[in-house]
């Protein structure tokens, strides 16, 4: 239980994220994804920073629109 008055930590709180996406972008990404594309292509294409990328990568998988890679976010 917590207890009354306990602070709360908010995740990515201050954090510069890319929270929306367009369709054409997220299959842009998902191509980019299985033909390799490292984290540093990936954040220079869709000029965004490593976080943002991370957090893509996690709702895809978790959807089912990509797969795990040998790599993960380090590509081929």
């Amino acid at each position: 239980m917590v207890a009354k008055y306990e602070p709360i930590y908010l995740l990515f709180e201050d954090a510069a994220v890319k929270w929306k996406w367009t369709e054409s972008e997220l299959f842009r990404f998902r191509r980019m994804w299985e033909d390799g594309a490292d984290l540093s292509e990936l954040t220079k294409a869709f000029k965004t920073n490593r976080r943002s990328i991370a957090l893509v990568v996690m709702d895809q998988a978790e959807q089912g629109f990509i797969e795990q890679r040998r790599f993960g976010l380090f590509g081929k």
